[in-house]
């Protein structure tokens, strides 16, 4: 059986290397999105899918655009079985996803077809979601919306931050696709449609969808904080500098304050938010500083009368 692999982030490597694992029985081909300028001294590296498929001895392309002639021909050479998408960063054509001789894939972070779009995960989190999961779907000209194969639902705790639910899932949908696949050679799949009423989007964020207001909740501002960490992030000003909060908690018992306003309560930093709530910073970051922790920063902190975060 052969399979040609596209997959570019962290989030696709459990996947590579669980279908590496079947070979030789498995003809794997992995092709990833062109390396990338990163870092200050701006060098050129390949994705972390690329970096793992080479150190597992894996054959690897990196074409320009997935749905070029000459992209068509490298996959109609290789002639394979299945093509499965996993965070790969490029949409697919109808000439590309006919390509495979049995049918191509993709493996979505979410229980389809809630949260169809580029953010599944960060939307999840920032709706305070209890539960969510891994879907495989047959691809189709429209995004995420195509039928159904297997999904995994999961649930979604309580401080679980972004970083750690998508590596959950990545490690969660590794073994589905494989079971979709073999499931799908065996004629024990029957793909259903989508119910289109119980769809939502999960569009991407903006850098400056990372501001807080604090007149949110402060549940709301817990759940919108580890959703965009580390993109892009979630940031206030305090007296002209732009402070990051890197990680935060609700108020079990907050005290009476109002949205934005700076409270300092022995070594805890509290910030009040709306509908009389409060939110204790764990961990931030001052524009030019290193991560502190809230005991670190309020060692330096000069605590001033009537003193608010969102003050530009």
């Amino acid at each position: 059986m052969k399979i040609l692999l596209l997959a570019s982030g962290e989030f696709a490597i459990p996947t590579l290397e669980i279908i590496a694992g079947h070979r030789p029985a498995v003809d794997l081909k992995l092709f990833s999105q062109p390396d990338q300028a990163k870092g200050r001294g701006r060098k050129k590296a390949p994705t972390p899918a690329k970096e793992a498929a080479i150190n597992l001895g894996l054959n690897v392309e990196s074409p320009k655009d997935i749905n070029a002639p000459e992209s068509h021909q490298l996959i109609t050479k290789f002639a394979p079985d299945y093509l499965i998408l996993v965070d790969y960063g490029a949409k697919l054509s109808p000439s590309t996803i006919a390509l495979p001789k049995r049918a191509a894939i993709n493996l979505h972070p979410s229980l389809l077809p809630a949260y169809r779009g580029p953010a599944p995960m960060p939307w999840a989190l920032i709706n305070g979601e209890p539960m969510t999961g891994v879907t495989t779907q047959l691809i189709g000209e429209k995004i995420d919306c195509g039928n159904i194969l297997l999904q995994e639902p999961t649930f979604i705790f309580d401080h679980e931050t972004l970083p750690q639910l998508s590596r959950r899932l990545s490690l969660l949908g590794a073994p589905l696709v494989w079971r979709t696949i073999t499931e799908l050679q065996a004629g024990n799949i029957e793909p259903h449609p989508q119910d289109e009423r119980l769809a939502s989007l999960a569009p991407k964020f903006k850098k400056e969808d990372g501001l807080i207001n604090w007149q949110a909740p402060a549940v709301a501002l817990f759940n919108r904080i580890r959703g965009l960490n580390p993109w892009p992030g979630t940031y206030t000003f305090h007296h002209g500098k732009r402070v990051k909060i890197i990680e935060a908690r609700p108020v079990q018992t907050p005290p009476i304050m109002g949205p934005g306003a700076i409270l300092v309560d022995r070594d805890k930093l509290l910030v009040g938010c709306g509908q009389a709530s409060a939110l204790s910073i764990e961990r931030l970051q001052v524009a030019g500083k290193p991560i502190r922790t809230a005991d670190e920063f309020l060692r330096g902190y000069k605590a001033r009368e009537n003193d608010f975060f969102g003050i530009r």
